[in-house]
């Protein structure tokens, strides 16, 4: 017996003297479960910082913040965050410093200041997008979306989670369990925007994607989520016949009350919700009794402020005042403890309907007051959501627009560069030599110029794009919403009038936005454009667009070609009094051109002012080195002339 432990004690001791730091950095590493997991990650960072390893400061930094989320430590989050803001700071790695920002995002995420945590998950967002990690900017924008379902910003969300599957789509099987939580929380969103038939195609979408997921449990809850939240699209279309089978599809799993209480209470509860608007009240008082109790057992207080709203509903609608009182007065305690605002709306209204004298009068004004500040908040929340994007996209573009002016001094600095380079090397060569070389570094200096054009234009393309979707899903689903309130107040002229600007608005938005010519080609987007005004008394005839091969010219230059030729078509259509438009596209080595003649009343072109459309149509032609022109003569029709370089790609 002595021996025996002698070997251990000898062995025990043998493995710690002959580790190396680097081992026992990776052995606190390994051992980071049970009470003394914050102590051992802090002994990894600090071996790590004091033998210099970069990359094992950052991976333990990043596991000590994730380690202190999981039991909600803001201390724990806020030295991860500075750890990594130290390491960013002394060796310029980006992924510490997008890491920093998401912690400091989950930290205000726990303590409720969901402003700035939205803010911190776009900034971390931006630094993983110049990463071009497509998985991390997916992520931060997932939580972005669920932030803004949960202040109620629901058209917001629907435009983050889109822009999250952009990322998360083209990966799939790599990023199912966040392309399954975008999806899921698209079709909240939508839902409750009161777009059910949306809502359910973004759950059948997460549906499919559950069964790449290769742990069983995840999969199971993932399918049992998405069977209720399925049924309750079908209750919203008050097709209570689909969702019922589907309520009950989910509640035949195998002990789904044992392994998933939770998914047991949210399916029986939907169907028991299915069974109070059929009448069924009896039934559904039942079931929501059994949800009730489920939600005691688990400790599920802010369920459990749900159970109780529904039951006093159900309960008043069976006409038992007393016992409705009583779930009500409860799920209001409850909902204000657990901030469930909702749910202190809905008892507070029904408790000022079964109670009488001042009681009630104290009901009706909790429920006026809290109803006024819900409305502000999220008027407040919404705007500031806003803000941050845009605030942030802002200094995006500053910070292109800096780029471009960097680049042009460079250019200018390589200029020098090279005009020394080449005196020195052909200076006994002679003047012809000089001069070549010369023109060389001119024209190189030139091509590299008229790039840096062509990036402010695609620049200027997006924030057109931004502002297009901005007036398209916010200002004019602003206006769609009091056009609705004014005419169901009977305010019908000023609906009408409302209803002329929400059109102006949305022509507006199409005006400000193009398709890109990735999706459809520049030949396509004309024909479509011809299309679209052509009518017996105005033909638009094209000759040589198929001369020109398309694809390989630069889409900036594409855009300012497609938009000259519209806003010349608009013009015709809306002054010339013109039945015919030729468009005559021709193509050399170096430049494209177009020539756009009509058979209109003319005007005399020395005289007449240009008006702003063709003055902002003739500076973008010139931005990129084009030549605009315009000819015309009383009674002989109006000849637009566009030539701008070829710039192949």
């Amino acid at each position: 017996m002595k021996k025996t432990l002698f070997f251990i004690l000898f062995f025990t001791l043998y493995s710690v003297f002959s580790q190396t730091p680097k081992d026992s950095i990776f052995f606190y590493l390994n051992n980071t479960k049970g009470e003394s997991k914050f102590h051992n990650l802090r002994r990894a960072i600090s071996l790590s910082e004091n033998l210099n390893i970069d990359t094992l400061i950052q991976q333990a930094s990043i596991k000590y913040g994730m380690e202190s989320y999981f039991v909600k430590d803001t201390l724990g989050l806020t030295f991860s965050k500075n750890k990594l803001l130290r390491h960013f700071q002394n060796h310029k790695d980006s992924f510490s410093l997008g890491r920093a920002f998401h912690f400091a995002a989950i930290n205000h995420k726990i303590k409720n200041n969901l402003d700035s945590s939205f803010y911190y998950y776009q900034e971390s967002k931006s630094v993983f997008a110049k990463l071009k990690d497509s998985g991390e900017v997916g992520r931060k924008l997932l939580s972005m979306a669920i932030l803004q379902v949960k202040e109620l910003d629901y058209l917001g969300s629907e435009t983050t989670a889109v822009e999250g599957l952009k990322y998360i789509e083209p990966s799939k099987k790599k990023q199912y369990r966040t392309l399954i939580s975008l999806y899921q929380t698209l079709g909240n969103a939508l839902g409750y925007l009161n777009r059910p038939k949306e809502s359910r195609a973004y759950y059948l979408k997460a549906k499919e994607m559950a069964k790449f997921n290769p742990l069983k449990h995840r999969r199971e809850i993932n399918y049992l989520n998405l069977y209720n939240n399925i049924g309750l699209t079908y209750v919203d279309e008050k097709d209570y016949e689909k969702a019922i089978t589907l309520f009950k599809e989910g509640l035949a799993f195998d002990s789904i009350a044992i392994k998933y209480p939770r998914q047991y209470q949210n399916l029986l509860g939907g169907l028991s919700s299915v069974y109070f608007r059929q009448g069924k009240i009896t039934q559904a008082i039942e079931g929501y009794k059994t949800v009730l109790e489920g939600r005691k057992r688990i400790d599920y207080v802010y369920g459990q402020s749900v159970s109780h709203g529904l039951l006093a509903e159900a309960y008043k609608e069976n006409k038992q005042y007393s016992l409705a009182r009583k779930h009500a007065k409860m799920g209001l305690d409850l909902g204000r403890k657990t901030r469930n605002n909702e749910q202190v709306l809905e008892c507070l209204k029904i408790l000022t309907e079964l109670t009488t004298g001042k009681i009630s009068k104290n009901y009706f004004k909790d429920y006026v007051q809290l109803k006024d500040s819900l409305f502000v908040r999220e008027r407040t929340r919404k705007n500031q959501f806003a803000k941050v994007r845009y605030e942030t996209e802002k200094k995006e573009k500053e910070n292109i627009n800096l780029k471009l002016e960097n680049k042009e001094k460079e250019l200018l600095l390589e200029r020098e560069t090279q005009q020394k380079i080449i005196g020195w090397l052909f200076a006994g060569g002679g003047i012809l030599f000089i001069g070549f070389g010369t023109s060389v570094v001119a024209s190189r200096r030139k091509k590299l110029l008229f790039d840096a054009k062509l990036e402010q234009v695609e620049a200027r393309e997006k924030e057109r794009q931004q502002i297009a979707k901005s007036l398209h899903d916010e200002v004019a689903g602003d206006i769609r919403t009091l056009h609705l309130k004014l005419s169901k107040s009977n305010q019908l002229d000023e609906a009408k009038k409302l209803d002329v600007i929400k059109e102006n608005v949305r022509n507006l938005s199409h005006q400000l936005s193009s398709q890109s010519f990735d999706e459809v080609s520049f030949k396509d987007q004309i024909i479509n454009l011809i299309a679209d005004y052509f009518e017996p008394n105005f033909k638009i005839k094209t000759l040589g667009i198929d001369t020109i091969d398309w694809k390989n010219v630069n889409n900036s230059i594409k855009r300012t070609l497609f938009l000259a030729v519209r806003e010349t078509i608009q013009n015709t259509k809306k002054h010339a009094a013109a039945t015919q438009v030729d468009i005559h596209f021709e193509a050399t080595k170096k430049t494209i051109k177009i020539t756009i003649s009509d058979n209109g009343k003319g005007f005399e072109s020395k005289t007449k002012k240009k008006g702003i459309g063709l003055k902002n149509l003739k500076e973008r032609v010139e931005v990129i080195d084009g030549v605009f022109s315009i000819e015309s003569q009383l009674d002989k029709g109006t000849t637009t002339k566009i030539e701008t370089p070829k710039d192949e790609r």
